[in-house]
């Protein structure tokens, strides 16, 4: 028979066995969970990338380092130089364009040596997952240090920063998550008409009001020609009397302009195709018009004639003469205008003096 003081001394040894293999199992676990910890913090830590250009150095960041497609990402450039030195930092968006520019932040300050501090800070957000890269960015300095005014420029390129964009649906769910085109919908049962007479009430009333809109726009066109060919021609008439009579040099160039703003009057104002007729044709076209009164073809013959003995005959009229030509000119304008009611004085009319006024 077993002793009952040897029996009590083994269960305490084998507990205290027991308590020693645990403290020793947990002390070994310790050291294997230390790497999954380091491992974690070193994902958490943003992208780097440092380049130095003699005296000026620039970091690109990036967190976070491993984003999700739709995550917004921290992008920022700064860029360090001594006293001396001016940096110029790339454009807005420079080299950034397939990516969304969600927010920018620029920023310069000086240090404390002096120098200065500069940086741009992007929110940023990816197009697509998968594999992507923020590209090489230039920065543009000039060292005066030296004190040269000629001092040249020089260029500074950040390294490339890739990283990889997760897409937002673990693998295999994809397919999971489609569903089927829908059936098609029955057609609409009933006669055509209950579904199109609507249409064709629209159509009826554009074509309708389109109509009425054409034919009034002709009529308000036809008005409006027959007024603006009265402002235009006196418009040029006034242009001419301000460069006053002609001397003996510009006596032709002077009679054609004021042949020419009569007969293009008469060609807007009564349809008669007057630039391009002689003077006997278009005064034989004239006497069919039965707008012109024979007052006003007598007052038109006079005038053309007087052109025409200039411009063909060589004849140099004296200044009066001329100043004669100039009234025909404005009183033929003046008592062959539309005097339609729409159709007031207009300012150059009011501006122009009278036959009377311009003979004083």
């Amino acid at each position: 028979m077993a002793n009952p003081v040897t029996t009590e001394s083994n269960l305490r040894f084998r507990s205290v066995v027991a308590a020693l293999a645990c403290v020793l199992a947990a002390c070994t676990e310790q050291p294997q969970n230390a790497p999954d910890g380091e491992q974690s913090a070193e994902a958490d830590e943003p992208l780097a990338a440092e380049t130095r250009e003699g005296p000026v150095t620039a970091s690109v960041t990036l967190t976070p380092p491993r984003p999700r497609l739709g995550d917004a990402m921290t992008l920022t450039l700064t860029v360090t130089a001594v006293p001396g030195v001016s940096v110029e930092m790339p454009a807005f968006g420079d080299a950034l364009g397939r990516f969304s520019i969600v927010d920018y932040a620029p920023r310069e300050e000086t240090t404390e040596d002096s120098g200065t501090s500069a940086s741009q800070r992007y929110t940023l957000q990816a197009a697509a997952s998968g594999r992507q890269r923020i590209p090489r960015l230039r920065v543009e300095f000039v060292d005066e240090r030296d004190g040269r005014e000629d001092a040249k420029s020089h260029e500074l390129l950040t390294d490339e920063l890739g990283f990889e964009v997760e897409s937002v649906l673990p693998e295999g769910e994809v397919a999971a998550e489609l569903r089927p085109a829908r059936a098609m919908l029955a057609e609409l049962q009933g006669p055509w008409w209950t579904r199109y007479w609507p249409w064709l009430v629209v159509a009826v009333l554009a074509i309708a009001m389109g109509a009425f809109g054409v034919v009034a726009w002709l009529r308000r066109a036809e008005q409006r020609a027959r007024s603006t060919a009265f402002e235009r021609a006196m418009a040029r008439l006034d242009r001419l009397q301000r460069r006053g009579l002609p001397g003996l040099k510009e006596l032709d160039a002077w009679y054609v302009e004021l042949s020419d703003i009569v007969r293009r009057y008469i060609e807007a104002r009564f349809g008669l195709r007057a630039p391009e007729l002689t003077t006997e044709e278009f005064l034989l076209e004239a006497g069919r018009s039965a707008d012109l009164t024979p007052s006003h073809r007598d007052l038109l013959s006079a005038f053309l004639e007087r052109c025409d003995r200039v411009k063909f005959a060589r004849y140099s009229p004296a200044e009066n003469e001329s100043q004669q030509a100039l009234i025909l000119a404005r009183q033929f304008l003046q008592e062959t205008r539309d005097t339609a009611p729409r159709d007031a004085p207009t300012a150059a009319a009011a501006r122009s003096p009278s036959p009377e006024a311009a003979t004083a």
